[in-house]
């Protein structure tokens, strides 16, 4: 069973890594929203924010199992 001693420490960092990337992306959505509904323009940052950090949330969690897939092959 993988703990997290041995999980190596690039591989927790990536993974908190995209777990905010995500949560950032998804509260930028939600504030999109919301401004959307009080017929406030949104600024562009927090566009390119809700539209490029779930692709790369999404990218970050396939290289961590890449990884993870790697070290299980080596393990054996």
């Amino acid at each position: 069973m993988n703990t997290t001693a041995d999980t190596p420490a690039s591989q927790r960092i990536l993974t908190f890594l995209a777990g905010g990337v995500a949560i950032i992306s998804l509260a930028a959505l939600v504030v999109i929203l919301i401004q959307y509904a009080m017929q406030l323009a949104p600024a562009p940052a927090l566009i390119a924010v809700s539209l490029y950090g779930l692709p790369l949330a999404f990218i970050l969690l396939m290289v961590i199992l890449v990884l993870n897939f790697r070290e299980r092959r080596r393990s054996r």
